[in-house]
């Protein structure tokens, strides 16, 4: 029984990094539970304040450069894969973040008029009904993230 206690004990003395990764958990969850609340909102406006929610989405891709646009998603997935040891399912959100970060690079060396072309299919081309819809995935998304947090 002394000898269990001892080094249950001799490792708890000498390992200082088990405190750091503890604490750097416990930072990531407000991470992950600021960008899931951050989901669940948009999600939420996408669906019941369409329209209002589309003339918003113009005016911010309108008045902002498409590199700078491009750091929005990079920087969501870096987020993602850094927080995704404070969840059940560290490997889903990694790629997750893999995905934001690859679509962060690609919207930052695609030409412009084909940026261009992409966004106005996105911002013109698309019904309602599409963005309640990505409203209902983004309340989906942001409720599973919930509900993986450790």
């Amino acid at each position: 029984m002394g000898v269990i206690h001892f080094l249950l004990t001799f490792q708890n003395q000498f390992s200082p990094h088990t405190s750091h990764i503890q604490e750097r958990m416990s930072n990531m969850k407000w991470v992950l539970y600021a960008i899931s609340l951050i989901y669940i909102s948009v999600g939420c406006c996408s669906i019941l304040y369409t329209n209002e929610t589309k003339q918003f989405i113009r005016r911010i891709f309108s008045d902002i450069n498409q590199k700078t646009l491009s750091a929005l998603p990079f920087i969501f997935g870096i987020l993602f894969i850094f927080s995704a040891s404070a969840t059940r399912i560290p490997w889903l959100i990694r790629l997750i973040g893999l995905m934001a970060v690859i679509e962060g690079v690609v919207f930052f060396i695609i030409p412009k008029d084909l940026y261009d072309k992409f966004m106005d299919w996105y911002l013109n081309a698309l019904s309602d009904q599409t963005y309640r819809l990505s409203g209902i995935l983004g309340i989906i998304l942001g409720t599973a993230f919930l509900s993986w947090i450790l």
